[in-house]
């Protein structure tokens, strides 16, 4: 079963989400206080207003950016914006128990009452998580509160007796489907395995179903890329049926060995110093166009992307902005500041390499090399943008580029970026 790991006990987890389905989707309680209504539409709608209505483009945190947002709100408004960073925050094991609890408690706080920090729904073992969600679920933590203010808002219109669609596999792909969201949010694999453990695997990102899938040999990346939440579920089930019915005392978890092996981006290179082991990132989940549900400038990531692309143009030099960022980095820029962009990358190094190189953020071209290369470091930590940066240099030892981190100097009263 994709509930069972090799790492922790997930039952507590799992038995919190059935808990917060029943009481806050099904019905319009609270997750933390049985005497109170809060998954109610108004109270929704209020965050709606405070949140999606009244974007915050600071440069500040997301936590800070937020309880300013909510800071015009009822006490309910600011409860409900509580619970919806616990049930955000519930799978995400990346993300400490600590930091979880702090952000939680804190958000209740601003409503004037207290939440104590030894509630059984914020001890370790329930914020322990079940999977990563790598950096882009922080990076993209306004746009997942979004999304589950929207499916809790769509919810709400349905009679009670037809929101059951959360229990029943079928009718939630054709529900959570029609709900409005920017890009492809991770929340949506999050619930999807919250609601059906035993069916759906523990995986917040769609890119790492398909490397599973190819990695295993089910299908080649080319085909499963264009298949369905639905045929990437059906995919995993049968071959982790397949696999465990071969292993039948083991427990068969991907990100785990001697599974992970098979299809993770992990691989040892040669070089003339000696075998290298380099992780290939993958993107967490590819961004698609969609329309803007607020303005597109709200990551200032992206306006720095925007920035190095244009300056890099006006140089003479061709762009490259990573796959991920690019739909979102060309609305910021005019059509003729896209000129320079490039498609396809010219050049000729081996398909590890590439894989590296096309994920990093920025890269100003000069006929067939790289000039220079950009990682553009706001809200993620300085060290992956570094990581990036050594393993392509691992893989090319002998490769003449200059290699940027941009983040900002958060040491001056007044931020501002720094290329360094």
């Amino acid at each position: 079963m994709a509930r069972l790991n090799n790492h922790h006990d997930t039952s507590q987890i799992l038995n919190a989400s059935d808990c917060w389905i029943d009481k806050c989707l099904l019905a319009d309680g609270s997750i933390f206080d049985s005497e109170k209504s809060l998954w109610t539409p108004s109270v929704i709608s209020e965050v709606y207003k405070s949140f999606v209505e009244h974007p915050d483009f600071g440069g500040d945190s997301f936590m800070t950016k937020l309880k300013r947002q909510m800071g015009n709100a009822s006490p309910s408004a600011k409860q409900l914006v509580s619970e919806m960073l616990w049930i955000l925050l519930l799978f995400p094991s990346n993300i400490s128990a600590q930091t979880k609890r702090q952000q939680i408690v804190e958000m209740w706080e601003l409503s004037g009452e207290q939440l104590p920090l030894s509630h059984s729904l914020l001890t370790d073992q329930v914020l322990t998580g079940i999977g990563s969600g790598g950096p882009a679920f922080n990076n993209y933590r306004p746009d997942e509160l979004e999304f589950l203010i929207a499916l809790a808002a769509d919810i709400k219109t349905r009679p009670a007796e037809v929101r059951s669609v959360v229990r029943d596999y079928e009718k939630f792909l054709s529900w959570i489907s029609a709900v409005p969201m920017r890009g492809n949010r991770q929340f949506r694999h999050m619930l999807r395995y919250f609601s059906f453990p035993d069916q759906v695997e523990r995986i917040s990102s769609n890119n790492d179903r398909m490397s599973i899938l190819e990695g295993f040999g089910v299908a080649a990346r080319r085909v499963v890329g264009d298949w369905s939440d639905r045929q990437l579920d059906e995919g995993l089930l049968a071959l982790r049926e397949m696999l465990q019915r071969d292993n039948p005392l083991a427990v068969i978890d991907f990100y785990d060995s001697p599974w992970k092996e098979r299809w993770s981006g992990d691989r040892k290179i040669k070089t003339p110093d000696g075998e290298v082991s380099v992780a290939i990132p993958l993107d967490d989940e590819r961004e698609e166009v969609v329309p803007p549900v607020r303005q597109i400038e709200g990551r200032e990531s992206l306006q720095i992307q925007a920035k190095l692309a244009r300056i890099g143009s006006v140089m003479g030099f061709k762009i490259w902005i990573a796959r991920a960022d690019q739909a979102r980095v060309s609305e910021l820029l005019a059509p003729n500041e896209q000129i320079a962009f490039v498609e396809d990358l010219p050049l000729s190094y081996d398909g590890i390499t590439l894989d590296t190189i096309k994920l990093i953020d920025v890269i100003w071209l000069k006929g067939r090399s790289i000039a220079r290369a950009f990682e553009v470091e706001h809200t993620t930590a300085v060290y992956s943008g570094l990581l990036r940066m050594a393993d392509l240099l691992a893989l090319q030892p002998n490769m003449d580029i200059r290699l940027h981190i941009v983040a900002p100097d958060e040491r001056l009263t007044c931020p501002r970026f720094l290329i360094h």
